[in-house]
C-alpha cells in the first residue's frame, strides 16, 4: 500500500520564506497526524487490552478472589477454634480485615462484610461512609481553591471506586458553571469595547466556518454521483461522498484537503499560493482539531489504565501496555500460587504460628480514591 503524502506548503522557489501562518500550517498538519497515528495506537491497545483482559486477566482475578476467601475462612477457623497469644490473634484480625476489605471492594464481595465487622473495630459500611465523606470533603475543596467551582451536595454523589466517572461529573460540572458564568456576563451591559470584540469574534468564526464550508462545496460539486453516468464511477464517488460528508460534519479539515488532493481538486502551487487569510482560517480549525484528538487520546489513555488498575494520574503509552499487561498477569499468577502454597501450609496451626512470628502488621496508609492499588498478600 502506497504511503499517503502529508500535506505541506512548500517555498515556491529555494530560497523563499514560508509565512508565519504557512509555517503554522505545516506544523499543525504535522501534529494532527501525529495525534491521529497515536489515537489509532491507543484503538488498537485498548480493543486488545479488552479482549485479554476478558480472556486472560478476568479468570485469574476471579481465582484470586476464591483463594482469598479460603484464607478468610481457614484463618476465621483458626482463630475460633485454635489458642493464640494476643499479638498473634491481632495479627490475624488484621489479616482477615485487610482481605475482606479487598474482597468488598474489588470484587464486590458484600457476603464478606459479616466477617470484617467481626474482627474490626469498625463497621465496614460505617468506615466506607467515613472515607467518602473525607474523600469528598478534601475534592470539595481542592475543586474551589483550583478551579472556584463550588460543589454542592448533590456534586459529591460519586463512587469513590470509580474515579473516571468521577472526573467526567467534575469535568461537566466544571462546564456547567462556565456556562453560567458566561451567561451571567453576557447578561450584564457591555461597553463599546466589549461589543466591538464580541462582534469582531462572530465575524471571525463565520469567516472560518466559510473556509470550511468552501472546502466542502468544491468536492460536493466535483463528487456528485448523481451526476454520473458511467456505473463504476458513480460508485467510486458515492463513496468518496460519504467520506466527504464524515469529514465536513467532523469538521476535519485535514480530511478535507486529502480529498481535494486525491480528485486532483488541487495540486501544490494552489495550496502553496492559500490566501494569508484563509489561511489563518484553516490554522484555527486544524487547531481545534489537534485538541480534540489530545482529548481522545486521553479518553482512551484512562479506559486502558482503568483496565490495568492504574491510579489515573499514572502516564501510560501504548507500546508499554502489552508488558504490563503481561506483568499484571504474571503478578496475579505468582499471588494465586503463593496463597495456595499458603493454604496449604497454614492448615497445620503450628505452621501458622510460626509464619505469624515474623509478620508485622503494616503502618496504617490513607485510602484514597484517588490513588487505589489492590492489597498484595504474601
Amino acid at each position: 500500500m502506497t504511503k499517503a503524502r502529508l500535506i505541506q506548503i512548500k517555498p515556491e522557489q529555494k530560497q523563499a520564506k514560508l509565512s508565519t501562518a504557512q509555517k503554522r500550517f505545516n506544523s499543525l498538519i504535522k501534529n494532527i497526524d501525529r495525534h491521529k497515528k497515536l489515537l489509532a495506537e491507543w484503538q488498537e491497545v485498548l480493543t486488545r487490552t479488552s479482549q485479554d483482559a476478558m480472556t486472560k486477566l478476568q479468570p485469574l482475578n476471579q481465582a484470586l478472589a476464591e483463594c482469598q476467601v479460603e484464607m478468610v475462612s481457614l484463618l476465621d477457623r483458626h482463630f475460633t477454634t485454635q489458642k493464640f497469644t494476643r499479638p498473634q490473634r491481632e495479627k490475624i484480625a488484621q489479616l482477615i480485615c485487610e482481605l475482606c476489605d479487598e474482597l468488598i471492594t474489588l470484587q464486590h464481595r458484600d457476603d464478606m462484610k459479616s466477617l470484617y465487622n467481626k474482627y474490626s473495630e469498625d463497621d465496614f459500611d460505617t468506615q466506607e461512609q467515613e472515607s467518602d465523606a473525607l474523600a469528598a470533603d478534601i475534592l470539595k475543596n481542592m475543586m474551589g481553591d483550583a478551579f472556584g467551582i463550588e460543589l454542592d451536595d448533590d456534586d459529591m454523589d460519586f463512587d469513590p471506586s470509580d474515579p473516571m466517572a468521577t472526573a467526567q461529573r467534575l469535568g461537566e460540572k466544571v462546564r456547567q458553571q462556565q456556562e453560567q458564568e458566561a451567561d451571567r456576563r453576557a447578561k450584564r451591559k457591555k461597553t463599546a469595547k466589549q461589543l466591538a470584540k464580541e462582534a469582531r469574534e462572530q465575524e471571525e468564526a463565520a469567516h472560518v466556518s466559510k473556509s470550511v464550508q468552501a472546502v466542502y462545496r468544491q468536492l460536493v460539486a466535483a463528487l456528485h454521483p448523481d451526476r454520473e453516468l458511467d456505473p463504476v464511477e458513480r460508485e467510486r464517488k458515492t463513496e468518496l461522498m460519504q467520506k466527504v460528508t464524515v469529514a465536513y460534519g467532523n469538521q476535519d479539515l485535514l480530511q478535507l484537503l486529502e480529498l481535494q488532493l486525491g480528485v486532483e481538486q488541487i495540486d501544490q502551487s494552489k495550496l502553496n499560493g492559500v490566501a494569508e487569510t484563509r489561511l489563518k482560517h484553516y490554522n484555527k480549525v486544524l487547531q481545534n482539531q489537534v485538541m480534540e484528538l489530545r482529548e481522545e487520546i486521553m479518553t482512551l489513555e484512562m479506559q486502558v489504565g482503568s483496565m490495568l488498575e492504574l491510579s489515573p494520574f499514572s502516564r501510560i503509552t501504548p507500546k508499554h501496555v502489552g508488558s504490563m499487561l503481561k506483568e499484571d498477569i504474571q503478578r496475579h499468577k505468582d499471588m494465586i500460587s503463593d496463597l495456595k502454597d499458603d493454604l496449604q501450609r497454614f492448615q497445620d496451626v503450628k505452621q501458622l504460628k510460626r509464619w505469624l512470628k515474623d509478620y508485622q502488621i503494616p503502618e496504617p496508609e490513607f485510602d484514597s480514591f484517588f490513588d487505589m492499588t489492590p492489597f498484595d498478600f504474601k
